[in-house]
């Protein structure tokens, strides 16, 4: 980020200092690793400077939350978009442009769709069922998959956006991108041919 000028400019820019600081406590601990002294201690602020941008933990907690379910919506509308005959072939690709943009929201999903107590797990199993109902939509319309029962394309909606979440965190976490498309793929490939074969 470029420096601040106006008044405006630097409340913008902490508050964008603080969401990454969340984001990377969620990426390390999760929810409740959500600490305003901490927060403020990573944005370089002073605590009392964290409630001039969000009422509450629980309101940056939100923001996050929301902000990966966004992002979640935003990588299925790019695999959706563009119908693939072998979704196993150039999904792991799609994903991983994303991956590079913001890595920590990939653990931020990730760790809020495990977090079943905190207040916006809720928030993500919609971003995730919406997911698995739309690439079960494209999935259905696959030639592969013409002859598959309906709950086997469900079944394996669900495999993939599990495997999708996990192939970018893998990325997110530094992992090598070559390798981790090819397993990607592989797991792709395992879940379209067990579909196919139902």
């Amino acid at each position: 980020m470029t420096a601040p000028r106006s008044r405006a400019e630097q409340k913008q820019y902490t508050r964008a200092l603080i969401v990454d600081a969340g984001r990377q406590a969620v990426a390390a601990r999760g929810f409740s690793g959500l600490v305003v002294r901490e927060l403020a201690r990573e944005a370089g602020i002073v605590p009392t400077a964290f409630y001039r941008h969000f009422d509450s933990v629980d309101a940056l907690a939100t923001e996050l939350a929301t902000g990966a379910a966004d992002t979640l919506a935003l990588l299925v509308d790019t695999l959706v978009s563009d119908p693939a005959e072998d979704p196993a072939a150039t999904w792991p690709a799609q994903a991983e442009k994303l991956a590079a943009e913001n890595p920590q929201t990939w653990s931020v999903l990730a760790r809020g769709l495990v977090d079943t107590a905190h207040p916006d797990h809720r928030v993500l199993v919609a971003a995730s069922d919406t997911a698995r109902r739309r690439l079960g939509i494209s999935l259905g319309r696959l030639d592969a998959l013409s002859g598959a029962d309906g709950a086997m394309v469900d079944v394996a909606a669900d495999l993939v956006v599990v495997v999708l979440i996990g192939h970018l965190n893998a990325l997110a976490g530094g992992a090598d991108p070559r390798a981790a498309s090819e397993d990607c793929s592989a797991r792709l490939r395992l879940i379209l041919a067990g579909a196919a074969a139902s």
